[in-house]
């Protein structure tokens, strides 16, 4: 079967229309995009940032923890003991929220895994 020159022609002529209908649109939103650039550039040119001297915020850091340091103390007997009271009663209050159905975890009721085993 042999297509004719004029529907071949036709078709070219189409799309060539619909291609330049293309590029003109993208011409335009160039256009646009480069509008919109100097609008953008012209609002960052507005903006003005403040000074910031580094010298001084490093000396109020170096201060702060200096004075971190000089505060601190060796840990007593009794530090240690109540970071172990305090381990105890998290993993009690977490056995009663589990027991509750409060927190993630097995609970009596629920059934085995056949993965656990």
């Amino acid at each position: 079967m042999m297509v004719s020159e004029s529907l071949i022609m036709a078709v070219l002529a189409l799309q060539f229309g619909f291609m330049s209908f293309i590029l003109m649109k993208l011409d335009a939103k160039k256009t646009e995009a480069e509008r919109f650039q100097l609008d953008v550039e012209k609002m960052l040119s507005q903006i003005r940032m403040p000074e910031v001297n580094i010298d001084s915020i490093k000396d109020e850091l170096l201060e702060v923890v200096e004075d971190l340091i000089a505060n601190m103390r060796v840990p007593t007997a009794l530090d240690h003991g109540m970071g172990m009271l305090q381990q105890f009663m998290g993993m009690k209050h977490m056995r009663m929220a589990q027991d509750l159905g409060l927190a993630g975890g097995p609970t009596d009721e629920d059934p085995p895994d056949s993965n656990d085993v």
